[in-house]
């Protein structure tokens, strides 16, 4: 009787845990989170390159209700000229990311459908990425992307939660 107990608790507990862990996640990412790092690692050779510099800055909202908003910027972003010319233009917008919409969990992937977009290609699709959260850190890994080099790469974004 005593293995059979323990058995069915065992069970229970595969079956309940992949929910538990999927609600965790959806709980723990609710509030503001202030960017911290961003990487790209190359998949091919698993090179880690720091596109933004070594201090990037940003911040994320994950509401309670399902909607999330971020931005990123580059570290040493110059001022630009007044009136700006487009080469300030395309280098400001070379050195930041930004997107909102919908999002939904499932186990450690987060599904972003995008409203809007500094890639304009994304905007109205849907992407998802890998998150963990290890105390008040915010692992945020992108699915594979071309890097302006053209080689693929995941995008690695690091966070603190702010509250």
């Amino acid at each position: 009787m005593r293995a059979f107990l323990i058995s069915a608790t065992a069970l229970a507990f595969l079956l309940v845990s992949p929910q538990i862990a999927r609600a965790d996640l959806a709980d723990q990412l609710v509030g503001v989170w202030k960017g911290t790092g961003f990487a790209h690692k190359v998949v091919e050779t698993g090179e880690l390159r720091k596109p933004w510099g070594e201090r990037p800055s940003g911040v994320a909202t994950f509401s309670r209700g399902g909607y999330l908003t971020y931005q990123f910027l580059a570290d040493g972003r110059k001022l630009p000229q007044a009136p700006p010319t487009d080469q300030d233009r395309v280098l400001l917008y070379n050195t930041m990311a930004f997107g909102s919409g919908p999002y939904r969990v499932d186990g450690d992937k987060v599904f972003l459908k995008y409203d809007n977009s500094w890639n304009q290609a994304w905007t109205g699709t849907e992407r998802v990425q890998t998150m963990q959260i290890n105390g008040k850190v915010l692992t945020w890994t992108s699915a594979p992307l071309k890097a302006p080099d053209g080689k693929e790469v995941v995008a690695v974004f690091t966070y603190e939660r702010l509250e």
